[in-house]
């Protein structure tokens, strides 16, 4: 690990995400305890964190954001207590900082989304959204969208695709988005993208899930704040 300690920018009761090197999804945690080069956290939403998927020298990939600043963190597993409350103890071997340049909150998501390049097209690309804002999303495909579907530039150079993003079967949230980023990795390709164009109607849809989502955070929180000052012998 690089020389940056944990404790700089963690503490006990610091809320983080964490995500298994073999899943997309990300779980919402709370720091039990910290030390320089290792925590504990609680298992997250569910309990099949640990009993179906979490296994001792798996790879965790962390993230916290504050105020100026983005962290990941990339560890492994060394511990797994299974009596209440339920925790993992990850060893972290890598610390990268970033700036936080985003705009607005992004939330955690799992939506079953097609990338089209018009809205009119019949061909696209099935992905799934995993994070959503105000101004953007970020989206995972096995297909390279750029060599599968056509690319159409806007005036300014930039990529535009349109999005149809399944929010339930009776619901869809559309809009036309510029990559903004693009990543590989074993699962496919990841895609960073800021939403360039959308109608009133689908703005509204958009703000509708984004309170929802806030709604579920401030939830969490909540209840984490709860769990907490009942076992007040991990707020050390």
């Amino acid at each position: 690990m690089n020389n940056m300690k944990l404790r700089e920018f963690l503490s006990e009761g610091s809320i983080i995400r964490t995500k298994h090197c073999n899943s997309t999804s990300w779980v919402t945690n709370v720091v039990f305890a910290i030390n320089d080069d290792w925590i504990e956290i609680d298992i997250g939403l569910e309990k099949d964190y640990i009993d179906n998927i979490i296994m001792v020298g798996d790879i965790m990939k962390c993230k916290y954001t504050s105020g100026d600043y983005e962290f990941t963190l990339i560890g492994w597993v060394t511990k797994i207590r299974l009596d209440i409350p339920q925790s993992i103890t990850i060893k972290v071997h890598d610390v990268e900082k970033f700036a936080n340049r985003r705009d607005n909150y992004r939330y955690d998501i799992y939506l079953c989304s097609v990338i089209k390049n018009s809205k009119n097209d019949n061909k696209g690309v099935f992905a799934i959204m995993t994070n959503l804002s105000q101004g953007g999303a970020a989206f995972i495909a096995k297909e390279d969208i750029e060599k599968e579907l056509e690319i159409l530039e806007n005036p300014q150079g930039e990529r535009n695709f349109y999005f149809e993003v399944y929010v339930n079967p009776k619901k869809q949230l559309c809009f036309t988005g510029v990559i903004r980023r693009k990543g590989s990795n074993e699962k496919g390709f990841e895609y960073g993208v800021k939403i360039f164009d959308i109608d009133f109607q689908n703005e509204k849809i958009l703000n509708e899930l984004i309170d929802e989502l806030e709604k579920k955070d401030k939830e969490f929180y909540n209840k984490r704040s709860s769990f907490w000052s009942k076992n007040s012998k991990y707020n050390r």
